[in-house]
This record gives C-alpha cells, sequence and structure tokens, in this order.
C-alpha cells in the first residue's frame, strides 16, 4: 500500500484549509440531503474538489517538491474546474 499511497507532510495553514473544506463539502452534502439530493448542490462539491487541487498544487510549489506532481495537482484542478463549468451553464437545462 505505501507504494500508491504516500505520506505527505503539510504545514498547519494548509491542513486548517482542507479540515475547512472537508467541513464545508458535508454541510454541502447534508443540505443536497435535506433537499431531496438536489444536483445543484453537487456542483459545488465539485469546485471544492478543485479548490483542494489548487490548494495542493500550491503547496508542492511553496514546499519546493516534485514539480510533476505539481503540475499533476493544477491539471486535475482545471479537469475539475471544467466539470463544474460544464454542469453549471448546461445542468439545469
Amino acid at each position: 500500500m505505501g507504494l500508491f499511497f504516500e505520506k505527505r507532510e503539510s504545514t498547519k495553514p494548509f491542513i486548517l484549509i482542507r479540515y475547512l473544506m472537508i467541513i464545508a463539502t458535508g454541510l454541502i452534502l447534508i443540505l443536497s440531503l435535506i433537499n431531496d439530493f438536489n444536483f445543484n448542490f453537487i456542483k459545488y462539491i465539485i469546485l471544492l474538489s478543485g479548490i483542494g487541487s489548487i490548494i495542493d498544487g500550491f503547496e508542492c510549489f511553496l514546499k519546493k517538491e516534485n514539480k510533476k506532481q505539481m503540475l499533476l495537482d493544477f491539471g486535475i484542478a482545471v479537469i475539475w474546474f471544467a466539470v463544474f463549468l460544464v454542469l453549471h451553464l448546461y445542468g439545469d437545462s
């Protein structure tokens, strides 16, 4: 298992931001369940996932870690934002 999941040390501000995003995602899921699993709330979970990927990319950049990992995080963030944009523009029709 250690081959696929590496342990990364994060600084306190990044850990705090990550916990706040997990709490926000949980609240969005609860609101979605209260409103009969409304699809509009799921879009914002995708948006938070994109923001999380951006934060991971900035953390790699600031710690001067592997450049490929940083580019991968930013690339995944672009994909999350593209999915959010498509769902936001065409999801209501």
